[in-house]
């Protein structure tokens, strides 16, 4: 099953958050009432503002909507996004026919009543469409048959151009509303402003007892209704365009197309947080060694070589540590390959667990060698993680092949940039195998680092130079 935004439930956080907003709309509105009717500045660019900021919204919002439907095959969304693109058609196009924006009676031969009755239709409108869609949400998931979704959308579209064009050609067949002086009390008194409000109410207590906002999108679907009823309200007890109250409308308004929107692109979000951590997980899986956990040979050699150009352009220290089991094929044909196998899991998951820094790692090198990389990290510091790790091992006292039943140990090459440091990461290994290979001529269980290696070559190339001057 397909995971969509109603499988997705409303957390006792979510619902904090959408409470909160409630309050506060609930709280603004209780302060604005008493003052609704005051007049405000007129300010004439407040509309245009408004009125793209719903069409942009509530267009995203359809859109986004519409998405969910199409992965999902739920026609409740394809209703939900019919009901956004409805609002959004329609708050363009009463932008168009409001007087004085871009004509003295608006464009589209719209009359002195044609922006009041969009504005019953809009917000008559969306709510009873919101109400409409609870119907589809028994109605089960068919991806295969997008073309129903396609025409309620369609549909809705068709509604709100309809609806507005009613308000325009037809305006003389509807009830005058907006006087002379610009006030439209007439609204508020009248069955149509009466009907806007009984909807708004109507929609947001059928969604709220039938959803019983389980879930986010139904959470803030909810947000979204208050608001609208909120809107309503405040216009029709303001009476007059540009009051107190009918500012804190289209505030309100503002606040109801915002509320998905803003709730899907944060889930829309999290949802590439989400994805971005499993492909991280995934490829870290697939870079696992089937039979230890750690990270395998191929892993290890790409992001080695990461770790070495970034320590060479940042100039930090970066310690590589090759370890080998000891005495390890004696184990194997004592014990069995089973028994060799547990104790090469035993062995690698006491070098992770020794590890403390995340950006440490260990990988299984071939065979019975691993090794661990230790960016950031000096040779001082390098050696005691050496220590530790071999430390580890011998604590988990795994009995060896030894007829002394001593405890499986391991033998440490440690090789750290220094500033002549070796020109490749290839070469910083090599140091690393030498110095491994001296723990192992040096009777095993041991670490010995690259520069002890160096500086032994160093004297013995000088005791073969003295020998050789003497003769």
């Amino acid at each position: 099953m397909q995971t969509t935004l109603l499988h997705l439930p409303s957390t006792p956080r979510h619902r904090a958050m959408a409470a909160s907003a409630a309050a506060l709309l609930v709280l603004a509105a209780v302060l604005v009432w008493p003052h609704a009717r005051n007049a405000g500045p007129v300010i004439p660019a407040f509309l245009p503002v408004f009125a793209t900021w719903v069409t942009v919204t509530e267009g995203l919002t359809a859109l986004l909507l519409w998405t969910q439907y199409a992965v999902s095959g739920r026609l409740l969304f394809a209703a939900l996004s019919g009901a956004y693109a409805f609002t959004s058609v329609i708050a363009a196009i009463q932008l168009l026919v409001f007087p004085g924006i871009f004509s003295p009676t608006g464009l589209l031969g719209a009359g002195p009543q044609t922006a009041i009755w969009i504005w019953v239709f809009w917000h008559g409108g969306f709510p009873a469409l919101v109400t409409a869609s609870l119907i589809s949400r028994r109605v089960p998931s068919d991806v295969a048959r997008r073309a129903r979704g396609r025409a309620i959308a369609v549909s809705a579209v068709a509604v709100a151009v309809g609806l507005c064009a009613l308000a325009t050609v037809g305006q003389a067949h509807l009830p005058p509303f907006v006087a002379q002086s610009g006030s439209y009390s007439q609204l508020s008194s009248s069955p149509a402003g009466l009907i806007v409000e009984a909807i708004c109410l109507a929609a947001l207590g059928l969604h709220v007892s039938t959803t019983r906002v389980r879930s986010l999108m139904d959470l803030w679907l909810g947000v979204a209704l208050l608001a609208a009823l909120i809107d309503a309200t405040l216009t029709l007890s303001a009476t007059a365009r540009y009051s107190v109250g009918w500012y804190a409308a289209r505030g309100a308004s503002m606040v109801s197309s915002t509320a998905v929107l803003g709730m899907l692109i944060y889930e829309t979000t999290g949802l590439y947080r989400s994805l971005s951590d499993t492909h991280r997980r995934l490829v870290e899986t697939s870079a696992r060694d089937g039979l230890t956990g750690v990270f395998n040979r191929a892993y290890f050699d790409e992001r080695f070589a990461r770790e070495f150009s970034s320590a060479c352009a940042s100039g930090e220290r970066l310690c590589v540590l090759l370890i080998d089991v000891d005495h390890f094929k004696p184990y194997n044909d004592t014990f069995g390959h089973l028994a060799g196998d547990e104790c090469l899991k035993r062995v690698a998951s006491a070098l992770t667990s020794a590890l403390r820094r995340q950006s440490d790692f260990v990988a299984r090198y071939g065979g019975e060698e691993f090794v661990v990389v230790l960016p950031a990290c000096g040779p001082a510091a390098g050696l005691r993680v050496a220590q530790s790790l071999r430390n580890a091992v011998e604590k988990l006292a795994n009995r060896s092949a030894s007829p002394s039943g001593a405890p499986v140990t391991v033998s440490i090459g440690l090789a750290c940039t220094l500033p002549d440091q070796p020109e490749s990461a290839t070469a910083l290994l090599g140091l690393a195998d030498a110095a491994l290979y001296r723990a192992k001529a040096r009777g095993r269980n041991r670490v010995v680092d690259a520069p002890e290696v160096a500086a032994r070559a160093t004297a013995l190339k000088n005791t073969v130079g003295r020998e050789r001057f003497s003769h």
